[in-house]
């Protein structure tokens, strides 16, 4: 966004207020004027009423317009100038054609209401095109998602369209999403985007990349790696084909702090949030903004076992190898106990040795006590995925 210096902002508000001491010096001599004219027996005798009137008159009207002038000029074009950069151009093109629709309804009212009497069409006319005009406008920006998924079904609908066409289509499916300098950092996200679990365009902010820079070019060797470490991962992104990266120039310099920023871009592209910084992800949902989580989706996703836990499970038949017992947790995860073939039908106090996540499901390997009391390595038994 243009930010204008304070010394440029002081002296248009000065060339407004001395317009609007000049306008409203005149106004108020002309409307002295009209009642001077219109009131003859009040003011004929009297000059000093007249004089004191015409100046009082003046004076009011002078300092009404000076002060209300930056109000009605210079806050209007700094608040249409804000909107027009933080606004999406999807929002903006969404508002304009709303309020053009508006005004072409309002003008086909205003011919059928023209040849009523006294002006009431005329007023009716102008009414109405200030309601439609809001409505419009309204309508244009927060249905402009229905629009546009309209638009993208009418093309995903053509049967010329390239797979390419179709993957593009899938991978920003979703609503955007702001990803944190610490995400990028963190390189999980590589990961998860090569899993399939980004649902949809990646909003990487200018702001991010200042800072990201800084902390590669940080004398701190620890931070120097960190920060590399975040721009390969982001190298890494850009380079897939199934995630679109979109870098965003959209800044808020009246707003130091990155992680206000960020809620600032999230709210204003109504998109989500990636990160892995707790604080921000506290902030972010008290500002409204639903926020993705790296640390809690590995929270979500980590073994309900680890290794070296001891566990109780019931042996309900044989394993594929010699000594094997399987048993099965209340998920129906399938686990492989070594040693415990000759308690089938019991349940054994068994010791996780491994747990292995893959994409067919969970494989957790145990282990109980042989008959001469020495413990056995596990063979590795694909366990069937847990059902749904």
């Amino acid at each position: 966004m243009t930010r204008h210096p304070a010394a440029t902002l002081r002296r248009a508000r000065a060339i407004t207020r001395a317009v609007g001491a000049i306008l409203g010096f005149v106004v108020g001599i002309f409307y002295a004027g009209f009642v001077i004219t219109n009131a003859p027996g009040l003011f004929a005798n009297d000059q000093a009423v007249t004089a004191v009137s015409l100046a009082g008159s003046a004076i009011v009207g002078a300092a009404a317009l000076a002060l209300a002038a930056p109000l009605l000029t210079v806050e209007p074009y700094l608040w249409l100038e804000r909107m027009l950069d933080e606004a999406p151009p999807a929002q903006i093109f969404g508002a304009v054609a709303g309020i053009v629709a508006g005004l072409v309804i309002a003008a086909l009212v205003a011919v059928l209401l023209s040849p009523l009497p006294l002006h009431v069409g005329t007023a009716v006319s102008i009414l109405l095109a200030l309601g439609l005009v809001h409505a419009g406008a309204r309508a244009g920006t927060q249905r402009r998602q229905a629009f546009a998924s309209l638009l993208r079904g009418n093309a995903q609908r053509d049967p010329r369209s390239s797979s390419a066409d179709v993957t593009g289509a899938a991978a920003i499916d979703g609503p955007p999403v702001v990803v944190d300098t610490s995400a990028l950092i963190d390189a999980r996200i590589v990961d998860v985007a090569r899993s399939g679990f980004v649902p949809g365009r990646l909003l990487i902010a200018s702001f991010v990349l200042e800072e990201l820079q800084r902390v590669a070019d940080s004398g701190d060797p620890m931070r120097r790696a960190r920060g590399r470490r975040g721009m390969t991962a982001l190298e890494e992104l850009q380079r897939r084909e199934d995630v679109v990266c979109e870098l965003v120039d959209l800044d808020f310099p009246e707003t130091p702090e990155v992680d206000a920023r960020l809620i600032k871009l999230a709210l204003a592209r109504s998109a989500l949030l990636l990160t892995t910084d707790h604080n921000l992800n506290r902030i972010a949902q008290i500002a409204g903004v639903r926020v993705l989580n790296l640390n809690d989706l590995a929270n979500a996703l980590k073994p309900i076992l680890s290794a070296g836990e001891e566990i109780s499970i019931a042996v309900v038949r044989e394993g594929k190898e010699l000594h094997q017992g399987v048993g099965y947790l209340a998920d129906g995860t399938m686990v492989v106990v070594e040693n415990a073939k000759a308690r089938l039908g019991d349940t054994v106090r068994a010791t996780v040795t491994s747990v292995l996540q893959t994409s067919a499901g969970r494989m957790i390997f145990a282990t109980t006590d042989g008959p001469d009391g020495a413990q056995r390595t596990v063979r590795a038994v694909r366990s069937r995925a847990a059902p749904r």
